[in-house]
């Protein structure tokens, strides 16, 4: 059995390398079961012993900006859901192209009250 003191000291030891918070990918292991390619932003303390081990490596800066895409992606898709389940429509109205300004015309705008 390895002695747990040394264990320790290797994790505290990468953990006062790492940033507050990483960006950490998943990687595949047929022998304990688990399934690559996730990734998850978790504190220095949490990804020191993932490391460690050799359960995950740190994400790449273009994997990052993927998953951030990813997520602002669903975050909208989320959100017109939500508009849609309530009966909201947020539709495009292109805007009438003319010749001139209409504050060019010397007209005022006038606006009718009700």
């Amino acid at each position: 059995m390895r002695d747990l003191r040394v264990y320790w000291q290797e994790v505290r030891t990468l953990e006062r390398s790492l940033p507050q918070f990483v960006w950490l990918m998943s990687l595949e292991d047929v022998k304990r079961g688990m399934v690559g390619g996730r990734m998850a932003e978790v504190g220095a303390a949490q990804a020191a012993p993932l490391l460690h081990t050799r359960s995950h490596r740190l994400a790449t800066e273009d994997e990052i900006a993927a998953h951030r895409i990813q997520e602002d992606q669903a975050r909208r898709q989320s959100y017109h859901d939500g508009m849609r389940r309530r009966g909201i429509a947020v539709v495009a109205v292109p805007a009438a192209v003319t010749s001139e300004p209409p504050a060019a015309s010397g007209k005022r705008a006038t606006t009718r009250r009700q």
